[in-house]
């Protein structure tokens, strides 16, 4: 929410703002009509992990579903991984966590113009 306040005071502000998890996007959403910033029409928001309350914001929120079971699943190979080749390695190594859109109404086409009062 602190972000949202300095991001609005920027010459040039952001059109959409993506969030690590769907509780903080609900506070750019909150801070944002604390500010008279409509979304989706000046801001776009959206964030990451689907948890229920998302649908039922004003407005629900758009954000990047995955599996809970699929996410522990490869947490647990890479620690396995890790403890299996802790002494020769050397690299990184990629895990590919398979995500989905929900979209909803918290996002919308980039404004043409400018946005914030």
């Amino acid at each position: 929410m602190t972000a949202l306040r300095r991001l609005s005071s920027l010459s040039t502000q952001p059109t959409a703002i993506l969030r690590s998890n769907d509780m903080m996007a609900i506070g750019v959403v909150v801070q944002a009509y604390e500010c008279g910033i409509a979304v989706p029409q000046e801001l776009s928001v959206i964030g990451f992990d689907d948890i229920r309350l998302a649908q039922f914001t004003i407005p629900p929120l758009t954000t990047v579903r995955m599996s809970q079971t699929e996410l522990a699943t490869l947490a647990f190979k890479a620690l396995l991984d890790d403890a299996m080749h802790a002494e020769n390695s050397v690299g990184t190594r990629e895990y590919v966590l398979t995500t989905n859109l929900a979209l909803r109404r918290s996002t919308a086409l980039a404004p043409s113009g400018p946005r914030f009062p």
